[in-house]
């Protein structure tokens, strides 16, 4: 059994101890970890794991309100028809043309936020940052105005404290209110005409939406569900990308003198860091692992944070090196199978165009502390930590 503690203090360490013994081992907060990468990616795909509906906030003894429909309505926690139905509406609505806004918002935000303190010679990175970046981007995508972009911001940040796993009775509280407010001011926006200033994403989901007949509640669950997603994961992967170059200081110079290796950057930071730690899925029944079972009705963690430092996948995986060879071709850090993350190109073009932005920019960037990374069972957590740079 893997304890809370020892995955607490390192959590790569503990998955490595068991990788070469176990293909799923038992999880004292509850259900099993899934350890090795084609294991994940099969299971992925198994009809026999689903996703948990409304079972997180009934655990937690929320049983109604914006924060229940959060899930009961969303594409991420459906299953079946309605997670088709739900994922179909935002992949149609993801253009090429939004990919290209998308990556004009990003470089704007992170050449504002730069100009912001450039003269001050340094700042904590997560909240000046890696906080910023991913709903600034959105913000624009979504075409929120100047004037609701700091609601707006504050919103998702309270909104997201439900999703730590020692979020309290006051977390939820606040949760709850964020939810209310960007539930109605989501299905505001989604029941307004298009006009001549909407965004092409929203412009496009509501067409979609509108002709499908999906009522405003449902359409504004899948826009807050992206937006969750998509700053949480991207938020950590900032910080991660970040941080493992300059910890790795030729290959921070390498990047900021030929921007064509940001990608493999990116991809290499989100294997040895990544931003979610695993996938929560339940079994309807039992299933059989090369020996091993996992019990019927159980709580069961595809680890990305184990599978994406498989040694049987990725030569010398505790060593960074964006240069590695053995990269795979669909990352697993955007999961797997139907659930694979909608908006994976979004989160790539979030990812590289601010690194580009940060490495042209700040080439003599320097840690002034190492983030630490916390979290092993789904969203990943950066503390906080200062960057400086010559002025």
């Amino acid at each position: 059994m893997l304890t809370v503690a020892e995955l607490d203090a390192d959590p790569h360490k503990a998955f490595a101890r068991q990788r070469p013994n176990h293909r799923i081992v038992e999880y004292e907060g509850g259900g099993f970890f899934v350890l090795h990468h084609a294991d994940v990616i099969r299971l992925s795909n198994d009809p026999r794991l689903v996703s948990t509906e409304t079972a997180v906030p009934d655990s937690r003894g929320v049983s109604e309100g914006s924060l229940h429909q959060f899930f009961s309505h969303g594409m991420l926690t459906a299953n079946g028809a309605h997670h088709e139905r739900r994922r179909s509406l935002i992949s149609r609505s993801l253009s090429m043309f939004v990919a290209t806004q998308l990556r004009a918002h990003v470089r704007d935000a992170t050449e504002s936020l730069i100009d912001a303190v450039y003269e001050d010679g340094q700042v904590e990175f997560v909240s000046h940052f890696a906080d910023q970046i991913p709903i600034l981007a959105l913000a624009g995508l979504l075409g929120v105005s100047d004037q609701k972009r700091s609601s707006f911001m504050v919103n998702i940040r309270e909104l997201s404290r439900f999703f730590s796993p020692s979020s309290s009775e006051a977390d939820i509280k606040r949760s709850s209110e964020a939810m209310d407010f960007l539930r109605d001011f989501l299905m505001q926006k989604i029941a307004e005409p298009n006009g001549a200033d909407d965004q092409a994403f929203i412009a496009a989901f509501k067409s979609a939406c509108f002709a499908e007949g999906v009522p405003p509640l449902e359409a504004a669950i899948q826009i807050i569900q992206l937006i969750i997603g998509g700053t949480e994961s991207v938020r950590a992967s900032i910080v991660a990308q970040t941080s493992l170059l300059l910890l790795n200081r030729s290959q921070w110079n390498s990047v900021c003198d030929d921007p064509d290796l940001i990608p493999a950057a990116v991809d290499e930071a989100m294997r040895y860091q990544p931003g979610i730690a695993g996938l929560v899925r339940l079994t309807t029944e039992k299933i059989e692992l090369q020996g091993e079972t996992l019990p019927a009705q159980a709580l069961v963690i595809l680890s990305t944070l184990s599978a994406l430092r498989d040694e049987t996948v990725y030569h010398r995986p505790d060593i960074f090196d964006i240069r590695r060879a053995d990269s795979t071709r669909e990352h697993l850090a955007f999961g797997a199978g139907p659930h694979r993350c909608v908006a994976d190109h979004l989160a790539r073009i979030e990812l590289e165009e601010c690194l580009h932005v940060l490495s042209q920019r700040l080439p003599k960037l320097r840690l002034e502390d190492i983030p630490v990374f916390n979290g092993h069972v789904f969203i990943r957590v950066p503390s906080c930590f200062c960057v400086s740079w010559p002025v």
